[in-house]
C-alpha cells in the first residue's frame, strides 16, 4: 500500500499536499522554510567569516611591515638621532593600528560567539525536524494499519452485501411465487363465489334464474347445437352461466360472467366477446363480470360494450340487463 501510495505521489505532485494534510501531517510544510532559513544563517556566518579572515590578514600583513618598519627604525636610530624621533611617530602608528586589530578581534570574537548562537539554533531546529520526521514515520504506519483496518472492513461488507443480495433474490422469487399462488387462489374464489352470489345479484333483475356451471352449460349447448365447436370452446372458457327472464319484457337472456378478484378491462372484453357469439348464433346474451373491484378503465369500457358489472355483490349499471 505504501508503495503504491509513494508511486501515485511521484506521478502527481500536485496530490502531496492533499496527502500531507489527509495524515494530519501539516508540520512538515514548515520544514522547507526552516531549511531555508538555517541555509541563509550557513551562508551569512560564511560571509562574516570570509571577511574576519581578511581582516586577519591584513592585520598580520600591518603587523609584519609595522615590524618591518621598526627593525629599520632601530637600524636607523642607531645610525641617526634623528632617525629615532621618525621611528617613535612609526612606532605610535603601529600602535594605532594594534588597537585597531585589538578592537577588530574583539568585533571578530562576538561575531563567533553569534556564529555559535547560529549553530546552536540550527542544531535545535535539526532535532526539531527529526522529531517531525520521526512523528510523520509513526503516522504513515498508523495510516497502514487503518488502510489494512478499512481493507478487511471493505471486503467482510462486500462479502454480507452479496450474501444479503442472494438472500433478498431469493426471497423475491419466493414472493412471486406466493403472489401468483395467492392470486390464482383469489381466482378460484371468486369462481366460486360468483356461482354462489348470482342468485342473490341476477334474482332482482331475472325471474326464474338458473346458474349452470361451465359443463353443465357445455353438455346444454352441444344439445341445441347452436355453436360450432371452436365457438362453444370459447364461450365455455367462462367463469360462470345464468339464464331467466328479464322482469322488464320477460325476454329471455344468458349470463356469460367472468369472475375475478380485480377486474379489468381484458375480464370485460372477454365477458362481451363470449357473449356477443351467443347473440349472433340465436341465443342472446349479456356479458357479465363480478369481482371485488373493478378499474375505472375497465368500468368505462364495460359502458362502451354494455357489460353487467357486479362489484362486491351489487350491479353498478342494472341498465345494461336488457
Amino acid at each position: 500500500m505504501i508503495e503504491r501510495t509513494s508511486e501515485a505521489l511521484r506521478q502527481y505532485p500536485h496530490l502531496r499536499r492533499a496527502f500531507i494534510r489527509a495524515l494530519q501531517m501539516e508540520e512538515l510544510f514548515a520544514i522547507p522554510e526552516q531549511l531555508e532559513s538555517l541555509k541563509q544563517v550557513v551562508l551569512e556566518l560564511a560571509a562574516q567569516y570570509k571577511q574576519q579572515q581578511e581582516q586577519l590578514n591584513r592585520i598580520e600583513q600591518t603587523a609584519n611591515r609595522a615590524l618591518e618598519v621598526a627593525e629599520r627604525a632601530l637600524q636607523v636610530a642607531e645610525r641617526s638621532q634623528q632617525t629615532a624621533e621618525r621611528a617613535n611617530e612609526i612606532a605610535e602608528r603601529a600602535l594605532q593600528v594594534a588597537e585597531r586589530s585589538q578592537q577588530t578581534a574583539e568585533r571578530a570574537l562576538q561575531v563567533a560567539e553569534r556564529s555559535q548562537q547560529t549553530a546552536e539554533r540550527a542544531n535545535e531546529i535539526a532535532e526539531r525536524a527529526l522529531q517531525v520526521a520521526e512523528r510523520s514515520q509513526q503516522t504513515s504506519e498508523r495510516a497502514q494499519q487503518t488502510s489494512e483496518h478499512a481493507q478487511q472492513t471493505a471486503e467482510h461488507a462486500l462479502q454480507v452485501a452479496l450474501e444479503t443480495r442472494d438472500i433478498v433474490n431469493d426471497m423475491q422469487k419466493r414472493l412471486t411465487r406466493v403472489e401468483a399462488d395467492v392470486a390464482d387462489l383469489k381466482g378460484m374464489s371468486m369462481e366460486l363465489m360468483a356461482r354462489k352470489l348470482l342468485p342473490g345479484v341476477l334474482g332482482k333483475l331475472v325471474r326464474k334464474l338458473r346458474v349452470y356451471e361451465p359443463d353443465e352449460f357445455y353438455r346444454v349447448m352441444e344439445e341445441v347445437d347452436l355453436l360450432s365447436a371452436d365457438d362453444l370452446a370459447e364461450v365455455a372458457s367462462a367463469d360462470a352461466f345464468a339464464h331467466g327472464q328479464l322482469r322488464s319484457n320477460d325476454t329471455p337472456r344468458w349470463f356469460v360472467v367472468e369472475a375475478s378478484w380485480g377486474l379489468g378491462i381484458k375480464d370485460v372484453e372477454r365477458a362481451a366477446r363470449r357473449a356477443a357469439i351467443l347473440t349472433q348464433n340465436g341465443a342472446p346474451a349479456i356479458g357479465t363480470v363480478l369481482g371485488r373491484r373493478i378499474t375505472a378503465d375497465a368500468r368505462k369500457r364495460a359502458q362502451q360494450l354494455g357489460v353487467l358489472v357486479v362489484v362486491n355483490g351489487a350491479t353498478r349499471n342494472p341498465e345494461a340487463a336488457t
